[in-house]
Parts: C-alpha cells; structure tokens; sequence
C-alpha cells in the first residue's frame, strides 16, 4: 500500500485472537497515517440452513458480529485511535466473498489466519486464502506467528523476489513499505536447490553460476525501482535453500515480509503450497502485493 490520503484499511473481524491481531495492526496503520478503518465482521449466511439440517436464528449471528466488533473497536480505542476514525459492520455473505468484494473500494485489507492448534496449524485458514486469492487491493495476513511488537521496531522489510518480467511490482511494494515504515529493505531471492537426477547433473560451479545470474538480474531490477525511492537504503541477497524454510526463518527478524501473487509474482507464489505455508507460518506480517 503507497502511502495516500485518507486511506480506507478494511479488517476482517471474527472474535479471535488472529483477528485482533489484525485489528491492531490495520488501527495503528491508521493511527500513522490518518484515514479510516473499517471493521467488518462477515454473517455466513451458508449457517442459516447448515449440515444435518441445522438452522440457525439470523439476529443469533448478527448478535455474535456486534459482540466481535464491540471488542474490535475497544482494541482499537485502546490503540489511540479516535473513534471518528472507525467504522464498523455486520455483513450478511461468506467471509471470503464480503472481504473480496470490499478490496474493490478499500486500499488494504487486513486479516487474520485463524487456525487451531495442533495439526490445524500446519494449514492456512479458507478465509484467508479466499481473500487474497480474490481480493484487488493490497492484503496484509497476520497469523499467531506473527511477533507481537509493534511494526517497525526490528528495522527491516523483506521482499521475496524472482527474476521475472513483472517482479518489479512486488519489488516497487517493498520498497513503499520500507520508506513508510523508515527502515530498510532486504531483497531475497532463493534458489531451490536441485533434487534427484537433476541434483546429480548440476556441479557446484554450475549452481554458484545460478546465483551469480540471478544476483545481477535482482541488482538490475532494483537499482531502477530504487531510484524512486532515494532515502531507502537496501540490500540483495541471492542464496540457495528451500524458499519456505529461508522465508518464513528470516521471517522472525523482518518487520513485514511482502511477496507478489498473481501473474507478476514470484514462480510458485500463486495460492500453491509456499504461499500456504508463508501464510501460516511467517512470523511477521505478510504483505502480499498486486
């Protein structure tokens, strides 16, 4: 999200602790940098005539969002933020539709992963997944994971990148967020090491010459974009690892960690399993770019 006037940050709100956690990251994005924020707590009407043939009492459900957005704001409040500076609504539809269908006025919305403990964990909720999957605006998904401090304190942003035609988008949001944050961006790219027979085909000169190539295409790519942004100070940082296990590590030490989906992001990062898995255990927030 570019730093504009009057931005409208949309929180998905659902009772849970990942949901406050998004409801205090999106409240001090706006207690920054002036706007709205909008608290929304999706009615799945799909409950009203549930499985087995359970129905369930309409104004029930509407009671449960006010209760859930009544403690939202609270937390918001509480945060500093002035209540002329916070809306909130109960809205009939599924979670993932109302949120997708708000990402069409908002400038960035905000939810949480909202998984159990357990084997759950390993998985990212389908809110979540609808959502960014969907939406046309900026998502920021913020998970238990997540390190609770306030963003900005570690000092750094990172952004996953690939040496792709399009990457310079995702590239241009790191940086946006760098500068508004006032800290610095590390540019990663990881190099999936080869498996199998291609393992065996590929010397150790071949994959350093792999990195070489594609720490000169990131450099390329970034000294453009960089010239747009001349107070941020960053670096790139090719390496060879598995690209889960590398982001979500680094993770712990970023203030956000910002990749792209859709057709200018990085190979792999559509809603498949790395996505998934940086959804749900990224330890920062995810910014994911469009």
């Amino acid at each position: 999200m570019a730093v504009k006037e009057n931005p409208l940050i949309v929180v998905g709100v659902d009772g849970s602790d990942d949901g406050l956690r998004a409801v205090r990251f999106g409240a001090n994005v706006v207690r920054r940098f002036g706007g709205e924020l909008m608290l929304v707590n999706a009615v799945d009407d799909t409950l009203m005539a549930g499985a087995w043939g359970v129905v369930y009492d309409p104004e029930v459900l509407q009671s449960a969002g006010l209760s859930a957005n009544d403690e939202a704001k609270a937390l918001a409040l509480e945060l500093g933020l002035p209540e002329d500076q916070i809306k909130t609504e109960v809205v009939m539809g599924s979670p993932g539709g109302v949120m997708s269908r708000l990402s069409e006025v908002a400038d960035l919305l905000v939810v949480g992963r909202r998984a159990a403990s357990g084997l759950e964990r390993m998985f990212v909720g389908s809110t979540s997944v609808a959502v960014v999957a969907n939406a046309e605006c900026p998502v920021v998904v913020i998970s238990a994971a997540a390190h609770p401090g306030r963003v900005g304190e570690k000092g750094v942003v990172g952004v996953g990148l690939q040496t792709h035609p399009g990457s310079d988008q995702t590239l241009t949001a790191g940086f946006e967020q760098a500068q508004r944050l006032g800290v610095r961006l590390e540019i990663l790219h990881v190099v999936q090491p080869p498996v199998g027979l291609f393992a065996r085909r590929l010397t150790p000169a071949q994959l350093e010459e792999q990195v070489v190539f594609a720490k000169g295409g990131i450099e390329a790519i970034a000294t453009t974009v960089a010239e747009k942004f001349p107070g941020v100070e960053y670096t790139v940082d090719v390496t060879v690892d598995s690209p889960i296990n590398e982001l979500v590590s680094r993770s712990a030490g970023y203030d956000m960690l910002v990749v792209g989906v859709g057709d200018s992001s990085i190979p792999g990062f559509s809603l498949g399993g790395l996505m998934r898995g940086l959804m749900a255990h990224a330890e920062c927030p995810l910014y994911i770019a469009r």
